[in-house]
């Protein structure tokens, strides 16, 4: 990971909006029907799973260390797809915490011409809008792709760091110094710009998912394609995920392959 990206927002995707062709209020959980932002958000910002399940609502604005956040961008894998008559309801998993629902609703009279769920144990990103509750929340899917090139991973990760970080520093300058410090829950970007824990493990995990070979990744590998992380961190994501059950170690100590 050598440098964050530049711009810390992104236009949605084909002009979609925070419109919704899903069910009218009577015909939904009432928890779907989530508090909508008095004023309307047009930037998508990158974020990871576990910032969204962590916002905290205040005043019907969900906020991420005091940020608002609204139409948020997410790359996962997707474990589960579920086909109903008016949407198709996936689980992306960053692995940054629990994988988070992602409603995508097919529309009315357009259920025929709808194109095929994307399938399970694929990449996928995702342009959403973040629904629910302070204990329930699921995104509603604005447009969801297959990733067609696995750096576009990587590229999330960097994105969604540099942009929380402008956007907190942006917050911190329009409130003045003595503005109350930005809420911690779900955040990634702390102080000095260092990299969370489960940025690394995901980033770890995205480059043993991608060696094709028997004997899978070396932790000499992984070193020389993570320059910038120290052993210990590469060693210590390499724990995690042993014991979560998501990589194994093959011909001996130093060699991992993905369990999926």
């Amino acid at each position: 990971m050598s440098k964050f990206g530049s711009h810390g927002g992104f236009s949605a995707p084909g002009g979609a909006t925070g419109s919704n062709d899903g069910p009218s209020q009577g015909g939904a959980a009432p928890f779907l029907r989530a508090p909508r932002s008095r004023a309307r958000i047009e930037t998508i910002i990158p974020c990871c799973v576990n910032q969204l399940l962590t916002a905290s609502l205040v005043e019907d604005v969900f906020r991420v260390r005091g940020i608002v956040v609204s139409q948020v961008s997410i790359v996962g894998i997707i474990r589960k797809v579920e086909r109903a008559p008016s949407y198709i309801l996936y689980k992306i998993d960053d692995m940054t915490t629990k994988p988070i629902d992602a409603r995508h609703w097919l529309g009315r009279g357009k259920a025929k011409q709808a194109p095929a769920p994307c399938p399970v144990g694929v990449y996928a990103k995702v342009f959403g809008i973040l629904r629910g509750s302070a204990e329930v929340k699921l995104l509603e899917v604005l447009q969801i792709r297959v990733l067609e090139d696995m750096n576009e991973f990587t590229s999330h990760i960097l994105e969604t760091v540099n942009a929380h970080m402008m956007l907190a520093k942006a917050r911190e300058e329009a409130c003045g110094p003595s503005a109350p410090p930005a809420l911690s829950e779900g955040g990634l970007a702390p102080e000095c710009g260092e990299v969370r824990p489960e940025f690394i493990q995901a980033e770890v995990l995205r480059l043993i998912h991608q060696c094709p070979r028997q004997e899978g990744k070396s932790i000499g590998e992984l070193q020389a394609e993570l320059g910038s992380l120290s052993t210990k961190a590469i060693q210590e994501a390499l724990e995690y995920l042993m014991v979560e059950g998501h990589i194994y170690p093959t011909v001996d100590g130093e060699h991992f392959k993905s369990a999926d």
